[in-house]
């Protein structure tokens, strides 16, 4: 059998999680890192001021998704109040109290509060998912030599 034909067979396992693991590992760093980014920024309680529709709710293939709205939020830092733009979600409306955190060098600039865990978990799994990914390539390469010199074995009358 060709050698090609047994390494795309055997090697499933590891086609897979190699870019998988690649793929968890890019979205994680870019989740750590844009957390990092955002570590100093302080934790405030705000108030939604308005939504505004982003997208209507709509069905695709019997599956249903809500409306999406630009959401806008009030809070006050200093004595100054400050109305941003916090983001596009479903379920908000005016009134609403929500978590933000504000960049203490210039309090415009707002984000949501991120856990780290989730970063770190992505990239977890996209390590393991790499070195099982890579140690399943390396099990497949060793089998296809295996098998290759007890090719040879049997042709030599071994």
């Amino acid at each position: 059998m060709n050698n090609f034909f047994i390494f795309f067979r055997e090697s499933g396992f590891g086609r897979f999680f190699i870019p998988l693991g690649i793929i968890l590992i890019v979205v994680g760093g870019f989740m750590f890192f844009g957390i990092k980014n955002t570590k100093d920024y302080i934790k405030i309680d705000a108030v939604v001021s308005k939504t505004e529709l982003y997208q209507d709710a709509y069905y695709d293939n019997d599956t249903h998704y809500d409306a999406t709205y630009t959401v806008y939020v009030k809070y006050t830092v200093d004595g100054k109040e400050y109305n941003e733009e916090y983001g596009v979600f479903s379920g908000y409306k005016a009134g609403d109290r929500v978590t933000i955190s504000y960049n203490p060098t210039n309090p415009s600039e707002i984000a949501q509060p991120i856990n780290m865990i989730w970063p770190i978990a992505l990239l977890v799994l996209g390590i393991i998912s790499l070195v099982g990914g890579i140690i399943n390539i390396i099990k497949t390469v060793k089998k296809i030599k295996m098998l290759k010199n007890q090719e040879k074995g049997w042709s030599n009358g071994n």
